[in-house]
Formats: C-alpha cells, sequence, structure tokens
C-alpha cells in the first residue's frame, strides 16, 4: 500500500510539469494552467503524506512483529527454566523419599521417578542410573547368619525381593524407549523368585544376576549381557534372547518354550566366558538360526538352519 501511494506521489509530480502545459497550451490559458498545478501540487502533497504514512504504519507493524516474536521467545525460554527447576525439584523430592523407612513413602518416590523419566527425556538416562542402583543396593546377595539366629521359614537365597526392590524393577521394565538410553545395570543384584513378565530389558547389563526361580515369560531380554547369570528354574517362554550374551549363564531346568535365541551366544567366548549351562532339550524348544551359537555337547535342533 506504502508503495502505491509514493508511484502515485510520483506520478503526481510528473503531471504538475506536463499536464497543464499538454492541456492549456494557448497563451491565454495561464491562469487555467495555475489552477491545475495548484490541484496538482495539493494532491501531491496529500499522496506524500499518506505515502508517509503507510511507511511509518508498515515499519510500526514490523517492530510490533519482532518485539512479539522476542517476547514468545523470551516466554518459551522462561517456560523451559521454570519447568527444568519444577523437575529438578520434582527430583530432589523424590530421592528424598526413597530413603524414608516407610515403605509407602519409598514407592512414592520411586513412581515419581517414573513420572520424571516419561516427561522429561533429558532426565531419563538418570532416572534409570538412580532405579538400578537402588536395586543393586537393596538387593545384595544374602550375608552369613551369625551362629544362633534361626533361620527364616524360605531361605534368603530363594525369597522374592522386597516390595520396593519388585516395584524398581517393574518402573525399569516399563520406562519409554529412547535411543541412546540404557534399560537398566543389575549386574551383581540378587534377585531370585522376580517377576519381569514383559518388561523391556533390551541391552540391560545382567552379568552374575541371581535371578533363580524367576518368571520373565515374554520379557525383551535382545541383546542383553547375562553371562554368568544364575537364570535357574527361570520361566522364559516367549522371551525375546536375540544376540544375548548367556556365555556361562546358568539355565539348569529353566523353561526355553518358545524362547528366541537367533544370534545368542551360549558357547563361551573365551577362557574366562566358558558355555552356558543348558541341555539339548531345552534347545529343543527356543527358537533359534545359523548364528545361534550352542555349547559343545548340545545338539543343534534340526529346524534351525545349520551354521
Amino acid at each position: 500500500m506504502a508503495g502505491l501511494a509514493g508511484l502515485g506521489a510520483v506520478a503526481a509530480v510528473v503531471a504538475i510539469w506536463h499536464l497543464p502545459a499538454w492541456m492549456y497550451p494557448a497563451a491565454g490559458d495561464a491562469e487555467a494552467r495555475a489552477t491545475l498545478q495548484g490541484g496538482l501540487l495539493t494532491a501531491t502533497a496529500a499522496l506524500t503524506a499518506v505515502a508517509g504514512g503507510l511507511i511509518a504504519l508498515d515499519e510500526t507493524r514490523q517492530a510490533n512483529a519482532e518485539t512479539k516474536r522476542a517476547n514468545e521467545a523470551a516466554d518459551v525460554r522462561e517456560r523451559a527454566a521454570n519447568a527444568n527447576t519444577h523437575v529438578r525439584e520434582f527430583y530432589a523430592t523424590a530421592i528424598s523419599l526413597l530413603g524414608s523407612d516407610t515403605l509407602d513413602v519409598r514407592l512414592g518416590g520411586l513412581y515419581a521417578l517414573e513420572r520424571i523419566a516419561v516427561d522429561s527425556p533429558a532426565d531419563h538416562r538418570i532416572v534409570v542410573e538412580v532405579l538400578s542402583a537402588f536395586v543393586r543396593e537393596h538387593a545384595r546377595p544374602p550375608e552369613s547368619d551369625p551362629a544362633g539366629t534361626p533361620p527364616p521359614p524360605i531361605p534368603a537365597q530363594d525369597r522374592p525381593p522386597a516390595t520396593d526392590v519388585q516395584t524398581a524393577l517393574s518402573v525399569l521394565g516399563r520406562l519409554p524407549t529412547r535411543e541412546g538410553i540404557p534399560r537398566a545395570d543389575l549386574a551383581d543384584a540378587h534377585l531370585p523368585a522376580s517377576r519381569l513378565d514383559g518388561a523391556n530389558l533390551s541391552g540391560a547389563r545382567l552379568s552374575r544376576t541371581n535371578l533363580a526361580g524367576s518368571t520373565l515369560l515374554g520379557t525383551n531380554l535382545s541383546g542383553a549381557r547375562l553371562h554368568s547369570a544364575n537364570l535357574t528354574g527361570v520361566w522364559l517362554a516367549d522371551a525375546d534372547l536375540t544376540e544375548a550374551d548367556l556365555c556361562w549363564t546358568d539355565l539348569t531346568h529353566a523353561n526355553l518354550h518358545g524362547v528366541d535365541l537367533t544370534g545368542a551366544r551360549l558357547d563361551g567366548e573365551s577362557p574366562w566366558h566358558g558355555p552356558a549351562v543348558v541341555t539339548s532339550e531345552q534347545v529343543a524348544e527356543a527358537k533359534g538360526n545359523a548364528d545361534t551359537a550352542l555349547p559343545p555337547g548340545v545338539d543343534r535342533p534340526t529346524e534351525w538352519t545349520q551354521p
């Protein structure tokens, strides 16, 4: 609009000098020419004023738009800062709850950490590390009882995890999957009779973990590091163990029905990592392929592709 007004003003200036003479060429028309030139000058002044006003208005509009964008960017930064502050406060509160002597309070802390990991991708990794450390610290292998202490009704090595430890395991197993974020580090933890059905522990560190008697039906353990783990009597039916490290893993009496062992290693990679403890009968119930490395003496099922 300002451009059109400017063009009109330029056209009026040209007309001031040429139009009167063209319209009134006779010598006796001087007064008419002067009157026309005066009108054109007035029109030019008006158009110039309009053009100036429109230019100023356009500049004001652009300045307001830039100010609005700057304010919106500042609002976004402020909201992000407030959100980060809220997350930090929520995280600090959750951590303090984990140290409570009351079970219900500790459970609240665990669920608060789950909420943080779900809502704040930037804090997902630290939540996994905290939950993993919580499990390892509260699921240490049992120490020998002092002399004279009566044995518990269930041997310590067979008792299931405490409620808060089991809850932490469940939270780890259902956290969202994000690239570059590990699932869990439960190496050396004592977790017999755990319930991890359907959990996602893909790539988890479970070296030397005692999961004897646990149920892991349909659990995703693809790529998990399970070397030297105790999986005796574990229910692994339909679990995903593709490309898992099972060297020196004890699978005695483990239920492997429908387990996917595609690309898994059970043969032992070195003198420090021997073969898994497993039978041909157990392997026959599982699925595998030519890349599944079986221990010496264990027959490869005929339906598997030969290496």
